[in-house]
């Protein structure tokens, strides 16, 4: 037996059983009595009984339709339960977790907070900075989000959506000899770490190398307030989001380049400043 059945067919067969005439089914669906009957037929052949017998008081429902009638409803009322999900931020009582590196909370963490507060005040919120697993727990499932740069090693599984685009920049302190881009070359630079995310490649640097600026870091260090002290206190140099350049220190010349709702706080927040 066919059993691959069309969810409209098996209503027209629950509107027989209820109405047991074909013109008050097809005004009852906003269908012709012609189409009803066709879809009748097809339902015949896929379940191989008449369904419906034709008498002086309409149509009556064979043993058949009356054995499994339980069965037709049980799969409407299955169907009707898929509803798309509706997100309240005013009345959600769950968990909110976003992980991000340490420069972006510095820049954006306060404000992002008090605008999803804003719009979800009863919820829970975690800003975790990412770290060592971070990237495992997201693909093993976690119900969480994360701001970083594309990663294209991630999993299919995994939805990433451009919030922004963020510009990266040279620093060095104020008074550094180096007066151009070029000349930074000749000097130690400083790596801001991020464990979890570049602990065995740097993709910038890649970048970098595929213009012909080729580095080699002096020191990785993963904490941002060490890596603006050094700098303020030597010849090294960093690189950096724009805007999170610390009083002190200055621009080298030149620059190298339940969620939707997380995703607008996120791009309203990240293209605020």
């Amino acid at each position: 037996m066919d059993i691959n059945l069309d969810i409209q067919n098996i209503l027209v067969i629950k509107r027989m059983y209820e109405l047991r005439n074909v013109s008050l089914v097809a005004e009852s669906l906003g269908k012709t009595p012609g189409a009803i009957s066709k879809n009748l037929a097809k339902l015949k052949n896929q379940l191989d009984d008449p369904l419906f017998i034709q008498s002086k008081q309409g149509f009556e429902p064979t043993s058949f339709v009356e054995a499994n009638m339980a069965n037709f409803d049980q799969i409407l009322e299955g169907v009707e339960a898929i509803k798309h999900q509706e997100f309240r931020p005013q009345t959600y009582k769950g968990d909110v977790t976003i992980y991000a590196n340490t420069l972006l909370w510095e820049q954006f963490g306060a404000t992002l907070y008090l605008a999803l507060t804003k719009e979800a005040p009863k919820a829970s919120y975690s800003f975790v900075r990412w770290g060592t697993n971070t990237k495992n727990r997201i693909i093993d499932g976690e119900e969480a989000i994360s701001v970083h740069y594309f990663d294209e090693t991630l999993p299919q599984s995994i939805s990433q959506n451009e919030v922004g685009k963020g510009k990266i920049v040279f620093f060095v302190r104020d008074g550094h000899k180096a007066k151009n881009f070029e000349a930074l070359v000749n000097y130690p630079i400083i790596l801001f770490k991020t464990p979890g995310w570049n602990d065995y490649r740097y993709p910038i640097l890649d970048r970098l190398r595929k213009v012909g600026f080729n580095v080699t870091p002096k020191v990785e260090i993963d904490h941002p307030a060490m890596v603006h002290d050094i700098i303020l206190k030597s010849d090294h140099f960093g690189i950096t989001l724009d805007g999170s350049v610390p009083e002190g220190c200055r621009r080298s010349q030149k620059d190298a380049p339940i969620n939707q709702w997380l995703l607008t706080i996120l791009k309203s927040v990240l293209s605020s400043k």
